[in-house]
């Protein structure tokens, strides 16, 4: 007979055991009610058959009912109670039932075999120290069930139930078949308990290990908190002075372009200002022009730290502009090629960053270089887009990247791209970009 009531698919491991334990109780106490119920029918009927009936119902003082009665009620009772356990234990209400049914179960059986075993009773608490978890449910199990189990093991319901007691039943046999029979019980008795004690001792293990493991993880989760509040300030300060350095280009992009312009157009207008006043007033115009675009940067970095240009026109015309407003303000002739389409083909990051990358370079070269002429040629190969600026100036034999160049470098290993700088021959600036092309684009010349 298999009886699996109580087992729960959901359980860890670690229940294994105290499961094991469980289950060879109730097979235990299967059996020995069985053999309890047909040992007081079997003397029943015996006394029948003699004809000492009277006499045993003399000592007795109560008339038991028919054996295959007790046996079919108890074998029922007992299905009954292993029907509530394999039960999920629910709280509110419905545990107050199912420890009411219970109880008044293991009682009905108790009373069946006349209180001489009452290992039923372990079973019961067995099953709800595994299954309750609560701690106000669990000390009114304990209560309850334990407080019967005590009473039933003394007879001490035998005041109100009047009961057969195996006593009784034994004396139909022989002194030393009595004995035997008696024994049997006792041991069964005892093996129940042991179950019983080796499953709580595994239970307390079981206990002991989650509350080890518990603490364990509190500790790990301790210096998981120290270690994530370390990282939390140090990616705070990172993200300080990255923002700082964002920052920084920026000013260094918008003021630093528009200075440099302004003040290499003043410088030329302070040589041609004798010779031709009218070429000064229109190199002024200019150079006005370059510094309220310059201020407009300014405001606009503080706002949001994104080109105006890019804001107000596509970036193919603001590069465009950029170069024009340059040319005109420094007096620079600039070169300007483009052999690839800007327009609505990258993202704001990538727009950015090309936009930069122009600005960046020509005003190197204006800066530094003194040059007549610059060259700008944008083109794309592949899945690349290569921007070349050079100049025809006074180049750098030993060249040392400033903070320009070394923002732009920062700017472009953002997506991936490549510096390359040479100042050999007029100064040279090479950068390559990794575009995630949106569209296809083809070559102004396709």
């Amino acid at each position: 007979m298999t009886m699996n009531a109580g087992s729960d698919p959901k359980e860890s491991n670690s229940y294994i055991l105290p499961g094991i334990y469980l289950d060879a109780m109730k097979h235990l106490n299967f059996w020995m009610l069985a053999f309890v119920v047909y040992v007081m029918g079997h003397a029943l009927s015996g006394f029948v058959n003699q004809g000492s009936a009277l006499s045993f119902l003399m000592k007795a003082e109560y008339i038991p009912g028919q054996p295959y009665a007790v046996a079919i009620s108890t074998g029922i009772l007992y299905c009954c109670l292993l029907l509530v356990l394999s039960l999920e234990p629910e709280p509110g209400v419905w545990y107050v039932i199912r420890l009411i049914i219970e109880t008044i179960t293991v009682l009905c059986i108790a009373l069946n075999t006349g209180f001489c075993y009452t290992g039923v009773f372990l079973i019961v608490l067995a099953d709800l120290v595994r299954n309750v978890r609560d701690v106000r449910n669990r000390a009114i199990t304990l209560l309850v069930i334990g407080g019967c189990y005590f009473l039933s093991e003394s007879r001490f319901f035998s005041i109100w139930f009047p009961i057969v007691s195996l006593e009784d039943c034994l004396l139909y046999y022989r002194y030393d078949n009595a004995k035997v029979l008696q024994g049997i019980i006792n041991i069964g008795q005892l093996l129940n308990t042991f179950l019983f004690i080796f499953y709580m001792i595994s239970m307390v293990r079981i206990q002991m290990s989650e509350n080890e493991r518990i603490r364990e993880l509190n500790d790990r989760l301790k210096e998981a908190n120290i270690q994530l509040e370390a990282y939390s300030a140090k990616s705070a300060l990172m993200a300080q002075t990255q923002e700082r350095n964002r920052l920084a280009r920026e000013i260094h992009d918008t003021i630093g372009h528009s200075l440099t312009g302004i003040i290499t157009g003043i410088e030329a207008c302070l040589v041609i200002f004798d010779a031709n006043r009218e070429l000064v007033k229109s190199q002024l115009k200019a150079i006005a022009d370059v510094a309220r675009r310059g201020m407009e940067d300014v405001r606009r970095s503080v706002r949001e730290l994104k080109p105006d240009s890019l804001e107000k026109m596509p970036l193919d015309l603001a590069i465009e502009k950029m170069i024009d407003e340059m040319g005109r303000s420094t007096g620079i002739h600039f070169h300007y090629s483009c052999q690839a389409s800007l327009r609505d083909t990258f993202g704001d990051d990538e727009e950015e960053v090309v936009y930069r990358t122009v600005q960046e370079g020509i005003t190197n070269s204006v800066r530094h270089g003194r040059p007549q002429d610059i060259w700008v040629d944008i083109n794309r190969k592949e899945n690349k887009l290569c921007i070349s600026i050079k100049d025809n100036g006074t180049g750098c034999k030993e060249l040392k990247k400033g903070f320009g160049l070394s923002h732009m470098e920062d700017r472009l290993s953002m997506l991936e791209g490549a510096l390359y700088c040479d100042g050999t021959d007029g100064f040279l600036l090479e950068a390559v970009i990794p575009i995630r092309w949106g569209t296809e684009v083809k070559a102004a010349d396709d």
